[in-house]
């Protein structure tokens, strides 16, 4: 028997091609879609992976948002602390300045010749009423004052004749300005 090929040898050839070029765009769809399966399991991973980081830095957040808040509350109470350190600072200042200026004032102060109604110590000034026996005496005390080391400035502000139970007196006004508070181990010091 024989055999008749009556299929043209160029038909044969293009099936052939056709073959090829589908099993080609078949493989490359087909490495396509596995390389997008990689590349999408790959970010699934990754983002898997990322949320789980969040969730434990969202803790962290959370855990220090506590530690912060009591930090702030800690130097909240610093704040409160410092001030009061700093008020009990500025009343020990104050008191020395008290002390330094009684102690000169009863220094120089004439017993038997007057008498203080008002004393009043605001920054560095020191306001004085009282009555005296006269003006010699006010004068003196003016003196004696001057002559400390703690006050610049010694002024009459007001001087007057007054009655007191029979007896003529002059209640006076001074006002005093503090220039030097001598340190405590200076006033110690001129006591040994």
């Amino acid at each position: 028997m024989i055999k008749i090929n009556l299929l043209p040898q160029k038909e044969i050839k293009a099936y052939v091609d056709i073959k090829r070029e589908i099993f080609i765009v078949i493989l490359s769809y087909t490495l396509i879609v596995l390389v997008l399966t990689y590349i999408s399991i790959n970010l699934h991973t990754q983002q898997k992976a990322l949320r789980g980081r969040l969730y434990a830095l969202n803790t962290q957040i959370q855990k220090y948002k506590s530690i912060d808040k009591k930090l702030k509350a800690l130097k909240q109470k610093k704040k409160i602390v410092e001030k009061k350190i700093r008020i009990v600072s500025n009343l020990e200042k104050d008191r020395k300045k008290i002390l330094a200026v009684l102690e000169a004032i009863s220094e120089n102060f004439l017993v038997g010749k007057m008498w203080f109604e008002d004393l009043e110590i605001k920054g560095d000034r020191v306001h004085i009423k009282g009555v005296a026996l006269g003006n010699e005496s006010i004068a003196e005390f003016m003196k004696g004052l001057k002559h400390t080391i703690l006050f610049q400035k010694v002024d009459l502000i007001k001087s007057q004749k007054r009655k007191v139970q029979n007896l003529n007196l002059t209640s006076f006004e001074l006002e005093c300005k503090i220039i030097y508070l001598p340190k405590e181990k200076n006033r110690n010091a001129g006591k040994t």
